[in-house]
């Protein structure tokens, strides 16, 4: 779940915010606050993971101070950002601050799962071990999907489409991160596929070429030839 603090001294564009992240998966307002040194009195924060600050009113300096007493420094959403007015605090690095000159509710939905992506990467760094779901952002929220239902990784344009039994969804990663990673769950079987191994129901040929026949799943996608011959010794061993 990822926690979001509002800071803004026009209470009813807190609740306004409160209200629209209501309606969205695994993103929750932990709270409205006027100052950000009024956090101190709210006991319910355990640390944002985001921070909404509304400037130049709530103060540079003490959104400083506030940051400072976090072992992990939230990512922070500044907003509205004025022509010649630098919102960003010189001790607060960019790439942890995101700055918006609009303030329509998408822009800021958006700007929270952009901010949620970066939480997410944040988490993972250093850890070795493969993933046991994978996130989508969408204006719903934040969507997991548990690995060992994934049937399918299948490049298209930027994005890769994961299949499950339940339908598709986009994700940012790389098949060549993603085989990497899954090496000993997934199998390359074109340059653009990677096929679940427990996924795989058989081999067939179609028209000269080699297919895949995936349960669950009414799709047979061609096997590339420089990938034909391990493939097929694999499938005897499933």
């Amino acid at each position: 779940m990822i926690k979001v603090l509002i800071v803004d001294d026009e209470m009813l564009a807190g609740v306004r915010i409160e209200h629209m992240l209501s309606k969205v998966k695994n993103i929750k307002a932990i709270g409205t606050v006027a100052d950000v040194a009024d956090v101190i009195d709210l006991p319910a924060v355990q640390g944002p993971d985001i921070l909404v600050v509304k400037l130049p009113a709530s103060g540079s300096q003490s959104v400083v101070e506030f940051v400072d007493k976090f072992k992990v420094l939230p990512i922070i959403i500044f907003c509205p950002s004025f022509e010649g007015y630098n919102p960003t605090p010189s001790s607060i690095k960019r790439m942890n601050s995101s700055r918006m000159k609009l303030v329509s509710s998408e822009d800021l939905l958006s700007a929270i799962l952009n901010a949620s992506r970066v939480i997410h990467q944040r988490c993972r760094a250093g850890i070795t071990e493969a993933r046991k779901h994978l996130y989508t952002y969408s204006y719903k929220g934040i969507e997991t999907i548990p690995v060992d239902e994934i049937l399918l990784f299948q490049a298209a344009q930027k994005y890769v489409v994961v299949h499950t039994v339940n339908g598709t969804a986009t994700i940012n990663d790389s098949l060549a991160a993603l085989i990497v990673e899954f090496s000993g769950l997934f199998v390359r079987i074109h340059r653009n596929a990677l096929v679940a191994i427990k996924a795989i129901d058989k081999l067939q040929q179609d028209d000269d070429k080699l297919v895949v026949v995936i349960k669950d799943l009414d799709i047979k996608l061609v096997v590339s030839r420089r990938r034909a011959s391990n493939l097929c010794q694999l499938i005897p061993l499933l």
